[in-house]
């Protein structure tokens, strides 16, 4: 039996002593058939620099990428955000494409390129990321967190090129425990009802892919979440927030 002891909880990065560390609860259907993809090379605390996803390799990480009066992405203009970054994703051919990122975005409401506007509210953390595939067409990453979870089902998060569309859903629990954490380990992702990957994002991270997806479409869900990986939770709190 795996035996560990949880001894620090840092912006929602749960760091343990034992060298066993617990994997995050994964259905068991779709682990049984993944491909599991090893995170090495990742920074438990403040998740930063180069580091690999299977033979994915994130590098170039730059955070608080430089822009003037705010940034444009997911089609969202002059948003205020606290955290942002980009990074580069690059696979074992060589391909290679740039994602951005950035969280905490703070507006009345925000309007993507389909005409559809979500009313944000306090209480909620907000994070978005952006990138370009050759192939599949700009793609874009949207989660509402409601920071607890108590409030789980006011979480909404979806990936999405505007033809095709990943479902996000957070889990909060370790394989073997009953009972669910209050802040978030990992994100699913889902096509329909069916999981097509999965990433736990606390601790050195893990990845979990359908093994019989495109080329494209995993260098896209990997993209997906490596910036997921590099979010760092905020961890002050937001009731105060002013919306302008």
């Amino acid at each position: 039996m795996k035996k560990y002891l949880l001894i620090a909880s840092v912006a929602g990065t749960m760091i343990f002593s034992s060298c066993s560390v617990p994997q995050m609860a994964v259905e068991s259907g779709f682990k049984q058939q993944a491909e599991e993809l090893p995170v090495e090379g990742r920074k438990a605390f403040k998740p930063n620099g180069s580091f690999t996803i299977g033979n994915y390799t994130v590098a170039n990480v730059d955070r608080g990428w430089a822009n003037v009066g705010g940034f444009s992405i997911f089609s969202y203009n002059n948003v205020k955000a606290e955290q942002k970054y980009q990074f580069s994703l690059q696979n074992g051919q060589g391909r290679e494409w740039y994602v951005f990122g950035a969280s905490k975005l703070q507006e009345k409401s925000l309007k993507d390129n389909t005409g559809v506007t979500i009313e944000v509210a306090p209480n909620m953390e907000y994070y978005a990321s952006h990138f370009t595939s050759p192939e599949s067409g700009q793609w874009h990453l949207l989660t509402i967190d409601p920071r607890h979870y108590l409030e789980r089902k006011k979480f909404e998060g979806e990936l999405s090129n505007g033809s095709a569309t990943f479902k996000i859903a957070p889990v909060y629990k370790f394989e073997g425990k009953a009972l669910p954490l209050s802040e978030i380990i990992g994100y699913e992702f889902r096509d329909g009802e069916t999981i097509v990957g999965a990433v736990q994002v606390v601790n050195n991270g893990n990845v979990w892919l359908n093994p019989r997806l495109t080329p494209d479409t995993r260098m896209v869900l990997a993209s997906a979440m490596a910036s997921l990986l590099l979010y760092d939770k905020l961890n002050e709190p937001v009731e105060n927030v002013e919306l302008n």
